[in-house]
């Protein structure tokens, strides 16, 4: 638009799409091409504040150790050490 034009009142805006059906839910399906927003990973993100929970539990002597811990919120240790790597993600990202 220029200066000086007149701003139309109605703005009308045609995005293809078409709904279709995927696991019980109804999802948008846009046309080859277009750019598809992007989803977070619920999954991660869960996992990620469970690591830095257990994380702060351990640094505040709440649990002495990764098996004490592992043992009250009912999962394998193994595991729990896993997850608590997410915790290091992005350290060698830092510039010292």
């Amino acid at each position: 638009m220029t200066r000086g034009a007149p701003i139309p009142e109605t703005v009308t805006l045609h995005v293809p799409f078409r709904i279709v059906k995927r696991g019980g839910r109804k999802e948008m399906q846009l046309p080859e091409g277009a750019t598809h927003p992007r989803r977070t990973d619920s999954t991660l993100v869960k996992a990620l504040a469970r690591a830095f929970r257990w994380k702060r539990m351990l640094e505040s002597g709440e649990f002495a150790t990764v098996s004490e811990l592992a043992e009250r919120e009912g999962i394998a240790p193994s595991y729990m050490t896993r997850v608590l790597r997410l915790t290091l993600l992005g350290r060698g990202l830092i510039a010292h």
